[in-house]
């Protein structure tokens, strides 16, 4: 132990040790509040047990399909995907009963993803993410030429409120009938999560 003793009366120093334990049954504290803990350029922290409070859980996060019936698309109208069912929701955000969107609890910035399979599609197909309903946050648009079974994708990076603010999944197809979207885990399904809360 090299030390020395401040105005105060506080000990100052280096201690050299290869490990602290606590007492038996209690807890090991480094600091009190409004410490500041340095671990310096070039050392390492490994962790091989459990850890707690430490960087950022990245969630709210949910992923969901559909499933049931497929459902039918009128010609040239901008329709709601609806998406039943949920393989995970962490924080129960996801409306998977009524009105199939996200409405996260934490405010930050969040990726936001899905797939759509269209069936026995022939002409232009346009999928979207919209926010609160009306604002188109990332759109596909592409054209199949035959009829064919079709896959459209889209994700984006949007800022959400933590209130208010809500994502849903919408398609709009040009086949001149109506079209069909099937049901099923890998075909059609929309998720997301919170990437940072800046």
């Amino acid at each position: 132990i090299y030390s020395s003793r401040n105005i105060n009366g506080y000990i100052m120093g280096t201690l050299f040790v290869d490990k602290l334990d606590p007492q038996s049954g209690t807890s090991l504290e480094l600091g009190s509040s409004g410490d500041t803990i340095t671990i310096p350029s070039g050392c390492t922290i490994t962790n091989n047990g459990t850890q707690t409070g430490f960087g950022q859980a990245n969630k709210p996060a949910f992923h969901a399909y559909k499933s049931g019936s497929s459902q039918s698309v009128p010609n040239n109208t901008v329709t709601k995907i609806s998406f039943q069912t949920e393989l995970f929701d962490s924080d129960g955000c996801y409306d998977k009963d009524t009105n199939y969107r996200f409405t996260p609890t934490t405010a930050g910035y969040y990726y936001i993803y899905y797939q759509l399979k269209n069936a026995n599609q022939t002409d232009y197909i346009y999928s979207r993410i919209r926010k609160n309903g009306s604002i188109d946050l990332a759109l596909e648009i592409h054209y199949t030429g035959s009829d064919v079974d079709d896959m459209s994708k889209g994700f984006t990076i949007v800022h959400l409120n933590g209130s208010s603010d809500y994502v849903e999944v919408y398609l709009q197809q040009t086949k001149g009938s109506s079209a069909n979207v099937p049901n099923g885990e890998q075909n059609t399904y929309f998720g997301g999560y919170l990437v940072t809360t800046w």
